[in-house]
């Protein structure tokens, strides 16, 4: 299995990536190959431990910054910027005529 994005019936959104596929992900990210002069091959990282890798990118993606924010608070901002620009439906701002008359307060 590899990374899988879905919806479950509560309306909640499920991110399910196995150790198996981080481990795949970390060894071809670009920003880790070395190239070899002597061989001409390009080297990846080898992940020893794919579990306990996995628990250490888990660490980092629930570390907060002073302001509590995570990488995947950052990320679903992201996210949600995107998808407004890109037109998504479900949402409207207080200048949309759909609006209505009842301000949405905090």
């Amino acid at each position: 299995m590899s990374l899988k994005v879905s919806m479950d019936k509560t309306g909640a959104i499920v991110i399910r990536i196995p150790a198996s596929t981080l481990k795949r992900v970390a060894q071809y990210l670009p920003a880790f190959e070395r190239h070899d002069e002597e061989t001409g091959d390009t080297l990846v990282p080898k992940i020893t431990d794919p579990k306990l890798f996995a628990k250490e990118v888990l660490r980092t993606l629930r570390s907060e910054e002073e302001d509590g924010t995570t990488l995947v608070h950052e990320m679903f901002d992201k996210a949600i910027e995107e998808a407004v620009e890109q037109g998504a439906e479900g949402i409207v701002f207080p200048e949309d005529k759909e609006y209505g008359r009842k301000a949405f307060a905090r």
